[in-house]
């Protein structure tokens, strides 16, 4: 059956503090401190990787909660979902973690692999400015309200940037990345934040910060981070929401562009949860080396589908949606 569009998202408009907050930043100049490393536009070139040895990685903790539907994968299902995801991969650099919160199913294929994390990186400068801000006892201001949206809704880079050096570059990035569980992600050592190099499963222990209780954030900051989440521009919300139902709320971030020192070629990943009457997923999908944008989304959702396909078992995916964020 051919995919539904999206229904129009509501906007809710700008407080007149965010719009104040607005002009006052197009006012002043940006501050960009000695030897900070700009970084480019989300369809440029990403500064060459400058990545050290690997570590030994652990394994991301199946969640305790108890089944109470789905099916999980027995070790034959899973051997076969394998080779059919190393297939749909073939040629190309991926790895993917899945984990169903309301079954306890969790799967990975190359999860504890290392990818350049592109605009996906924004997500988890977010999570960590509100520790930051925890930590001063305070609230994002109202400029910093209206940035973190434009990071989130619109992926904006120059944001990004400002926002990065605010946190205090890799210092700030290390300070918090034990606090949110991280055991594989490096901050870029020049301060590129696209450049940062993070797993799969690191990705899924973020969103368990964001989608549960169990991490460092309070309550109201990840239910901002998932109000953001939700509401991407709707040519940004590919990956993750290939498996939405019409009845699914989908909210994510992904990350996209070609990179020099790759010859061009792609990264290309999607991190995000749907949640709905039946299905409860965390989802973290990388993938490096691929021909071109479009193909790379591809790759994506064939592997984001196949995945949840073989958890939730055959004849679930009839009422997908092309795109899928804040669908109530």
């Amino acid at each position: 059956m051919p995919r539904r569009l999206l229904a129009e998202r509501r906007t809710r408009p700008l407080a007149p503090s965010v719009l104040l907050a607005l002009c006052i930043a197009l006012i002043l100049p940006a501050a960009t401190p000695a030897g900070a490393v700009p970084m480019l536009p989300e369809n440029a070139l990403l500064a060459p990787l400058v990545v050290d040895s690997r570590v030994p990685l652990v394994p991301f903790a199946p969640t305790t909660a108890p089944a109470t539907g789905g099916s999980a994968l027995t070790a034959q299902a899973r051997a076969a979902l394998d080779d059919r995801v190393a297939a749909l991969g073939e040629g190309v650099d991926f790895g993917i973690a899945v984990q169903d919160l309301r079954t306890g199913t969790t799967y990975s294929h190359n999860g504890q692999d290392r990818f350049p994390s592109a605009s996906v990186a924004k997500l988890t400068v977010l999570a960590m400015l509100h520790l930051s801000a925890d930590e001063e006892d305070r609230d994002l201001t109202a400029t910093e309200l209206f940035q973190v949206e434009q990071m989130i809704r619109f992926s904006d880079n120059e944001v990004t940037d400002g926002l990065y050096m605010r946190l205090g570059f890799t210092e700030g990035f290390l300070r918090h990345a034990e606090a949110l569980g991280f055991t594989g992600t490096e901050p870029h050592p020049g301060g590129s934040w696209g450049s940062t190099m993070t797993t799969p499963s690191d990705q899924i222990r973020l969103l368990r910060a964001l989608y549960t209780d169990e991490g460092p954030l309070a309550d109201e900051d990840r239910a901002h981070i998932r109000e953001l989440m939700e509401s991407v521009s709707p040519e940004q919300a590919w990956g993750v929401s290939a498996v939405a139902t019409d009845h699914d709320t989908v909210g994510l971030k992904n990350g996209w562009t070609p990179r020099e020192s790759n010859g061009g070629l792609w990264t290309m990943n999607s991190v995000g949860y749907v949640f709905g009457p039946d299905r409860e997923y965390l989802i973290a999908v990388m993938s490096d080396h691929n021909t071109d944008y479009a193909t790379g989304i591809t790759l994506l959702e064939d592997l984001v589908t196949e995945v949840v396909g073989a958890i939730e078992g055959p004849g679930v995916h009839d009422d997908h949606i092309a795109v899928g964020t804040a669908v109530r």
